[in-house]
Protein backbone atom coordinates (compact mmCIF):
# COMPACT_ATOMS: atom_id res chain seq x y z
CA UNK A 1 0.00 0.00 0.00
CA UNK A 2 1.19 3.85 -0.67
CA UNK A 3 0.02 6.82 0.41
CA UNK A 4 0.90 10.01 -1.18
CA UNK A 5 0.51 13.37 -0.16
CA UNK A 6 0.60 15.85 -2.85
CA UNK A 7 1.64 19.15 -0.97
CA UNK A 8 3.45 22.48 -2.46
CA UNK A 9 7.04 21.97 -2.09
CA UNK A 10 7.32 18.41 -1.79
CA UNK A 11 5.35 14.61 -1.69
CA UNK A 12 5.05 12.57 1.05
CA UNK A 13 4.89 9.05 0.87
CA UNK A 14 3.81 6.34 2.99
CA UNK A 15 4.51 3.02 2.34
CA UNK A 16 2.96 -0.86 4.11
CA UNK A 17 2.75 -4.25 3.08
CA UNK A 18 -0.83 -4.52 4.53
CA UNK A 19 -0.89 -8.00 5.95
CA UNK A 20 2.60 -7.06 8.02
CA UNK A 21 0.90 -3.56 9.36
CA UNK A 22 -2.17 -5.58 10.56
CA UNK A 23 -0.19 -8.15 12.41
CA UNK A 24 1.88 -5.20 14.14
CA UNK A 25 4.88 -6.96 12.41
CA UNK A 26 6.43 -4.10 10.77
CA UNK A 27 5.85 -0.06 11.10
CA UNK A 28 4.71 2.12 7.85
CA UNK A 29 7.82 4.04 6.41
CA UNK A 30 7.22 7.66 5.35
CA UNK A 31 9.90 9.34 2.87
CA UNK A 32 9.84 13.32 2.13
CA UNK A 33 10.41 14.01 -1.54
CA UNK A 34 11.32 17.87 -2.20
CA UNK A 35 9.81 18.84 -5.79
CA UNK A 36 13.19 21.32 -6.19
CA UNK A 37 10.78 24.01 -8.66
CA UNK A 38 9.56 20.98 -10.36
CA UNK A 39 5.72 20.15 -10.22
CA UNK A 40 4.12 17.49 -9.00
CA UNK A 41 3.12 15.62 -12.43
CA UNK A 42 6.97 16.29 -13.49
CA UNK A 43 8.39 14.74 -10.81
CA UNK A 44 6.36 11.47 -10.39
CA UNK A 45 7.56 9.58 -12.81
CA UNK A 46 10.54 8.94 -12.06
CA UNK A 47 9.28 8.86 -8.44
CA UNK A 48 7.16 6.01 -9.57
CA UNK A 49 9.83 3.88 -11.47
CA UNK A 50 11.89 3.16 -7.55
CA UNK A 51 8.47 1.74 -6.05
CA UNK A 52 7.27 -1.53 -6.24
CA UNK A 53 3.25 -1.64 -7.89
CA UNK A 54 0.81 -0.55 -5.28
CA UNK A 55 -2.41 -0.02 -4.25
CA UNK A 56 -2.36 3.89 -4.22
CA UNK A 57 -4.30 6.92 -2.23
CA UNK A 58 -3.63 10.27 -3.05
CA UNK A 59 -3.67 13.23 -0.78
CA UNK A 60 -4.92 16.69 -2.43
CA UNK A 61 -3.00 19.17 -0.21
CA UNK A 62 -4.64 22.26 0.07
CA UNK A 63 -2.89 23.90 -3.18
CA UNK A 64 -4.90 21.18 -5.40
CA UNK A 65 -8.66 21.78 -4.56
CA UNK A 66 -10.71 23.62 -3.66
CA UNK A 67 -13.59 23.73 -0.35
CA UNK A 68 -16.73 25.56 -0.64
CA UNK A 69 -19.72 26.15 1.26
CA UNK A 70 -22.68 26.29 -0.45
CA UNK A 71 -26.30 26.58 0.64
CA UNK A 72 -28.12 23.06 -0.89
CA UNK A 73 -30.25 23.44 -4.03
CA UNK A 74 -33.49 22.04 -3.53
CA UNK A 75 -33.19 19.01 -6.43
CA UNK A 76 -33.06 15.55 -6.67
CA UNK A 77 -29.44 13.65 -5.58
CA UNK A 78 -29.06 12.18 -8.80
CA UNK A 79 -29.01 15.50 -10.58
CA UNK A 80 -26.01 17.74 -8.01
CA UNK A 81 -23.36 16.23 -9.59
CA UNK A 82 -24.23 17.60 -13.02
CA UNK A 83 -25.66 21.01 -11.61
CA UNK A 84 -23.16 21.71 -8.94
CA UNK A 85 -20.52 23.07 -11.41
CA UNK A 86 -22.94 25.72 -12.91
CA UNK A 87 -23.62 26.61 -9.45
CA UNK A 88 -20.19 26.96 -8.16
CA UNK A 89 -18.91 29.08 -11.96
CA UNK A 90 -18.86 32.59 -9.75
CA UNK A 91 -16.83 30.98 -6.66
CA UNK A 92 -14.82 28.91 -8.50
CA UNK A 93 -11.48 29.69 -9.94
CA UNK A 94 -12.10 26.34 -12.65
CA UNK A 95 -14.17 26.54 -15.36
CA UNK A 96 -17.06 24.31 -15.29
CA UNK A 97 -16.11 21.35 -17.89
CA UNK A 98 -12.96 21.39 -15.82
CA UNK A 99 -13.94 20.48 -12.49
CA UNK A 100 -14.05 17.36 -11.02
CA UNK A 101 -15.71 17.28 -7.96
CA UNK A 102 -17.71 15.69 -4.42
CA UNK A 103 -20.13 16.97 -1.86
CA UNK A 104 -21.07 16.34 1.55
CA UNK A 105 -24.17 17.46 3.54
CA UNK A 106 -23.34 19.38 6.50
CA UNK A 107 -25.06 18.52 9.64
CA UNK A 108 -29.05 20.20 9.90
CA UNK A 109 -28.99 22.37 12.13
CA UNK A 110 -32.98 24.29 13.76
CA UNK A 111 -33.43 27.67 11.43
CA UNK A 112 -30.86 27.07 9.35
CA UNK A 113 -30.89 26.18 5.50
CA UNK A 114 -29.51 22.94 4.10
CA UNK A 115 -25.33 23.50 3.26
CA UNK A 116 -23.54 21.45 1.47
CA UNK A 117 -19.68 21.50 1.40
CA UNK A 118 -17.69 21.08 -2.01
CA UNK A 119 -14.73 20.27 -2.78
CA UNK A 120 -13.55 20.51 -6.35
CA UNK A 121 -10.20 19.90 -8.13
CA UNK A 122 -8.87 20.54 -11.48
CA UNK A 123 -10.28 17.34 -13.97
CA UNK A 124 -7.07 17.92 -16.46
CA UNK A 125 -4.55 17.65 -13.35
CA UNK A 126 -6.59 14.50 -11.46
CA UNK A 127 -6.50 12.57 -15.03
CA UNK A 128 -3.20 13.09 -15.81
CA UNK A 129 -1.95 11.87 -12.12
CA UNK A 130 -4.27 8.73 -12.57
CA UNK A 131 -2.34 7.97 -15.67
CA UNK A 132 1.15 8.10 -14.46
CA UNK A 133 -0.03 5.97 -11.55
CA UNK A 134 -1.67 3.30 -13.86
CA UNK A 135 1.32 3.50 -16.76
CA UNK A 136 3.90 3.03 -13.75
CA UNK A 137 2.07 -0.10 -12.73
CA UNK A 138 0.07 0.96 -9.49
CA UNK A 139 -3.58 1.15 -8.93
CA UNK A 140 -5.28 4.24 -8.18
CA UNK A 141 -7.79 3.65 -5.33
CA UNK A 142 -9.11 6.87 -3.74
CA UNK A 143 -8.48 10.36 -4.49
CA UNK A 144 -8.91 12.67 -0.62
CA UNK A 145 -8.68 16.80 0.37
CA UNK A 146 -6.50 17.12 3.38
CA UNK A 147 -9.06 19.36 4.68
CA UNK A 148 -11.79 16.52 4.85
CA UNK A 149 -9.15 14.25 6.85
CA UNK A 150 -8.72 14.87 10.58
CA UNK A 151 -12.41 14.28 10.69
CA UNK A 152 -11.49 10.61 11.12
CA UNK A 153 -9.17 10.69 13.70
CA UNK A 154 -12.23 11.44 16.22
CA UNK A 155 -15.15 9.08 17.05
CA UNK A 156 -18.01 9.38 15.13
CA UNK A 157 -20.14 10.31 17.62
CA UNK A 158 -19.37 13.35 20.18
CA UNK A 159 -19.99 17.01 21.18
CA UNK A 160 -19.40 19.77 18.85
CA UNK A 161 -15.15 19.99 18.63
CA UNK A 162 -12.79 22.71 16.97
CA UNK A 163 -10.06 21.70 15.61
CA UNK A 164 -6.50 24.10 15.52
CA UNK A 165 -4.36 22.41 12.47
CA UNK A 166 -1.38 23.63 10.99
CA UNK A 167 1.55 22.15 9.16
CA UNK A 168 4.61 23.52 7.78
CA UNK A 169 4.50 26.15 4.91
CA UNK A 170 0.49 25.96 5.20
CA UNK A 171 -2.04 28.66 7.06
CA UNK A 172 -4.13 27.85 10.01
CA UNK A 173 -6.67 26.00 9.62
CA UNK A 174 -9.86 26.10 12.52
CA UNK A 175 -12.19 22.79 11.95
CA UNK A 176 -15.00 22.19 13.19
CA UNK A 177 -16.32 18.95 13.59
CA UNK A 178 -19.77 17.50 14.94
CA UNK A 179 -20.91 13.89 15.06
CA UNK A 180 -18.17 13.09 12.65
CA UNK A 181 -19.39 15.36 10.31
CA UNK A 182 -17.38 19.03 9.05
CA UNK A 183 -19.76 21.61 9.80
CA UNK A 184 -17.22 24.40 9.18
CA UNK A 185 -13.65 25.08 7.90
CA UNK A 186 -11.80 28.85 7.90
CA UNK A 187 -8.25 29.31 6.70
CA UNK A 188 -6.43 32.09 8.74
CA UNK A 189 -3.85 33.87 7.15
CA UNK A 190 -0.45 35.47 8.80
CA UNK A 191 0.56 32.86 10.98
CA UNK A 192 3.42 31.49 9.00
CA UNK A 193 5.70 32.27 12.16
CA UNK A 194 3.45 30.49 14.33
CA UNK A 195 4.97 26.95 14.39
CA UNK A 196 8.65 28.56 14.24
CA UNK A 197 7.89 30.54 17.71
CA UNK A 198 8.61 29.25 21.14
CA UNK A 199 6.16 28.84 23.78
CA UNK A 200 7.30 31.85 25.11
CA UNK A 201 7.48 34.18 21.89
CA UNK A 202 3.72 32.82 21.19
CA UNK A 203 2.95 34.38 24.04
CA UNK A 204 3.98 38.48 22.72
CA UNK A 205 1.18 38.59 20.60
CA UNK A 206 0.68 35.85 17.63
CA UNK A 207 -1.11 34.02 20.51
CA UNK A 208 -3.66 36.31 21.85
CA UNK A 209 -4.51 36.75 18.01
CA UNK A 210 -5.19 33.46 17.20
CA UNK A 211 -7.18 33.23 20.40
CA UNK A 212 -9.59 36.09 19.19
CA UNK A 213 -9.98 34.06 16.27
CA UNK A 214 -10.93 30.99 17.52
CA UNK A 215 -13.25 32.91 19.93
CA UNK A 216 -14.81 34.07 16.93
CA UNK A 217 -15.11 31.07 14.92
CA UNK A 218 -16.80 29.89 18.17
CA UNK A 219 -19.25 32.48 18.47
CA UNK A 220 -20.22 32.36 14.74
CA UNK A 221 -21.39 28.70 14.83
CA UNK A 222 -23.04 29.39 17.91
CA UNK A 223 -25.05 32.31 16.52
CA UNK A 224 -25.28 31.83 12.82
CA UNK A 225 -24.74 27.78 12.36
CA UNK A 226 -27.15 27.28 15.24
CA UNK A 227 -24.38 24.75 16.93
CA UNK A 228 -23.96 23.89 20.61
CA UNK A 229 -20.86 25.21 22.20
CA UNK A 230 -17.53 23.75 21.68
CA UNK A 231 -16.90 21.28 24.36
CA UNK A 232 -13.41 20.36 23.22
CA UNK A 233 -10.32 22.48 21.40
CA UNK A 234 -7.62 19.96 19.99
CA UNK A 235 -4.82 20.94 18.76
CA UNK A 236 -3.27 19.10 15.23
CA UNK A 237 -0.45 21.66 15.27
CA UNK A 238 2.95 20.87 14.56
CA UNK A 239 4.89 23.01 17.13
CA UNK A 240 8.17 21.35 18.76
CA UNK A 241 6.38 22.38 21.63
CA UNK A 242 3.21 21.36 21.23
CA UNK A 243 2.67 19.69 24.95
CA UNK A 244 2.84 23.24 26.22
CA UNK A 245 0.17 24.92 23.92
CA UNK A 246 -2.68 23.54 26.11
CA UNK A 247 -1.41 25.41 28.86
CA UNK A 248 -1.26 28.53 27.06
CA UNK A 249 -4.86 28.47 25.64
CA UNK A 250 -6.18 27.63 29.28
CA UNK A 251 -4.57 30.42 30.91
CA UNK A 252 -6.44 32.65 28.44
CA UNK A 253 -10.04 30.76 29.52
CA UNK A 254 -10.04 28.26 26.76
CA UNK A 255 -10.13 25.14 29.24
CA UNK A 256 -11.14 22.71 26.49
CA UNK A 257 -8.35 22.86 25.07
CA UNK A 258 -6.10 20.20 24.49
CA UNK A 259 -3.86 17.86 22.06
CA UNK A 260 -5.17 16.10 19.50
CA UNK A 261 -3.80 12.16 19.90
CA UNK A 262 -3.64 9.07 18.03
CA UNK A 263 -6.84 6.77 18.18
CA UNK A 264 -5.90 3.62 20.30
CA UNK A 265 -6.74 1.30 17.71
CA UNK A 266 -4.00 2.98 15.44
CA UNK A 267 -1.30 1.57 17.37
CA UNK A 268 0.25 0.71 13.93
CA UNK A 269 1.37 4.30 13.32
CA UNK A 270 2.75 5.38 16.90
CA UNK A 271 6.18 5.36 16.02
CA UNK A 272 5.09 8.45 13.15
CA UNK A 273 4.42 11.80 14.61
CA UNK A 274 1.02 12.78 13.93
CA UNK A 275 0.95 16.54 13.45
CA UNK A 276 3.38 16.34 10.79
CA UNK A 277 1.93 13.24 9.25
CA UNK A 278 -1.70 13.13 10.20
CA UNK A 279 -3.22 13.35 6.47
CA UNK A 280 -0.80 10.41 4.88
CA UNK A 281 -1.85 8.51 7.99
CA UNK A 282 -5.25 8.76 7.82
CA UNK A 283 -5.28 7.94 3.95
CA UNK A 284 -3.30 4.66 5.03
CA UNK A 285 -5.64 3.47 7.38
CA UNK A 286 -8.53 4.44 4.75
CA UNK A 287 -6.69 2.14 2.14
CA UNK A 288 -7.09 -0.53 4.03
CA UNK A 289 -11.02 -0.05 3.76
CA UNK A 290 -12.69 -1.18 -0.03
CA UNK A 291 -13.01 1.95 -1.46
CA UNK A 292 -14.13 3.10 -5.89
CA UNK A 293 -11.60 5.70 -7.09
CA UNK A 294 -13.25 8.57 -6.41
CA UNK A 295 -12.31 12.54 -5.53
CA UNK A 296 -14.25 12.11 -1.81
CA UNK A 297 -15.96 14.26 -0.22
CA UNK A 298 -18.59 12.20 1.54
CA UNK A 299 -18.23 9.62 4.04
Amino acid sequence: MLVLHLQEHQIHLLSARADKLKSGLSAPVSRLVPLQGATVLTALPALLKELPASAVSIVLGPEHYQLLPLDKPNIPAAEMHQALPWLLKDICNLPPEDMQLDYLDMPATAGASAKVNVVVASKGFLQQLCKLLVDAGHQPQQILAEELLSRDLLPSQGPTRLIVQQQPGHEVILKVVRDGQLCFSRHLRGYQQLLKSSSTELQFGLLDNLLLEVQRSMDFIEAQLKLPPVREILLLLAHPQLAELPALFQQAGFNQAKVLTLPDNWQWARQLELPLHWPAIVALHRLQQPVEVTLEAAS
